[in-house]
């Protein structure tokens, strides 16, 4: 097999239940890399209301490395405020380039400082070694799934002032990285029963069956609070709708074609939101009628985008974006808080009335991913309790 097929020759998981079996997961190889990206500061920049720049910069540290990656099948997590990705050795130089432009573009567009960093699995202990699962989310979408605490491991190596020289990509690398698929053309989505709610939950008792066992429990235990999947997704046909404002389609522009300066940058970034404005304008006329042209219905793919969308996850933790009531999240919280007492978990929960979507596009009616996020900064404020809890429990 060749040493890049790794991710590719994975047998996907068919339930997302199923991703608490970690005997399911397999070891990453051990001559590749994980790559790590996050926003310095980023609560902050989420107070300040700016929570869709914080979500697009993550997207785009995925997208700059999925492009470099071509063919090869890499397995990444958003993580709303940046991203983990896993790449062979013969990626190491391109996507050094391509994290480099894409911690230029959060800069220079977005005034955020973007954390990028590449740590060799060698450096991570044996017993915390990254194993990988996928679940095939739908037939254009096989979403990676990260076990093992080799992860942690690396985001302290990359962010320890003792160690990160060694493993972020430094200030002066050249940049060289391209943005294509990158889209965020959807108004936030209201949530269908009033409340959409970003949770991260993470089992720290047990061993690695004890821990399964929690997880599938948690996860029964959600489904009987909000219901089945269909209940509690975060995005329904019915509400969504395309941005129609061109203010609003900066950030995409800003993206796709944000590099030059000068006149002929200003000008092709006009071309560039002009151009995406008015096909909003036309899509979302289509996509209240039947209307078809060359065998792409635009009213059908709204089910193809709810059927690829990103808002459930296992990275080392659980991560869910779950639509529901206030009643439904207050009875899951006393659920999780009793476990957290008892030194079971550590949780956090940030809940809102509606979903924040940033999307990658490869294919109109084929390869694509939505990542969902809560709307006002999602799993970003969520991770501020779940941080407290945690470190209460280490203490």
């Amino acid at each position: 097999m060749n040493p890049e097929d790794f991710y590719k020759s994975i047998p996907a998981l068919e339930k997302f239940a199923d991703v608490a079996d970690f005997s399911r997961y397999v070891p990453a190889p051990d001559d590749w890399y994980v790559v790590v990206t996050d926003i310095k500061g980023s609560t902050k920049a989420v107070e300040a209301g700016k929570y869709k720049e914080v979500n697009a910069v993550g997207a785009a540290s995925i997208i700059a490395v999925l492009n470099v990656a071509k063919e090869v099948d890499i397995p990444f997590v958003f993580g709303g405020d940046g991203a983990t990705m896993l790449i062979p050795p013969t990626l190491v130089e391109a996507t050094k380039g391509a994290l480099a432009a894409a911690r230029e573009l959060s800069l220079d567009y977005f005034e955020l400082e973007l954390r990028v960093g590449l740590v060799p699995l060698t450096k991570i202990p044996p017993e915390s070694k990254i194993r990988v699962a996928k679940f095939r989310a739908s037939p254009h979408y096989h979403q990676a799934m990260f076990a093992g605490n080799g992860v942690v491991i690396a985001e302290k190596l990359i962010k320890d002032p003792a160690t990160n020289t060694l493993y972020e990509v430094p200030a002066d690398h050249p940049s060289s990285g391209q943005f294509r698929g990158f889209e965020c053309r959807w108004n936030d989505i209201a949530s269908p029963h009033g409340e959409t709610v970003a949770l991260l939950v993470k089992v720290v008792a047990g061993d690695i069956k004890e821990r399964a066992a929690r997880y599938c429990d948690i996860l029964a235990e959600i489904e009987r609070i909000y219901g089945s999947e269909a209940d509690y997704h975060p995005i329904t046909v019915k509400h969504l709708t395309l941005v129609t404002q061109p203010p609003k389609l900066n950030t995409e522009t800003y993206i796709r074609a944000g590099r030059k300066s000068g006149r002929k940058g200003d000008l092709e970034r006009f071309w560039y939101r002009t151009k995406i404005w008015l096909t909003d304008l036309y899509v979302n006329l289509a996509m209240r009628t039947p209307f078809s042209k060359n065998d792409f219905n635009l009213s059908v793919y709204k089910n193809l985008l709810v059927a690829t969308c990103d808002f459930r996850k296992y990275d080392d933790a659980l991560r869910m974006i779950l639509a529901g009531t206030p009643a439904q999240r207050r009875e899951l919280e006393e659920y999780l808080e009793e476990l957290h007492r008892d030194g079971t978990l550590a949780y956090g929960t940030f809940a809102t009335d509606r979903a924040l979507m940033t999307c990658l596009v490869f294919e109109r009616y084929g390869k694509q991913v939505h990542f969902i996020d809560g709307a006002d900064g999602g799993y970003t404020r969520a991770s501020k309790p779940f941080k407290e809890r945690l470190k209460k429990l280490s203490a």
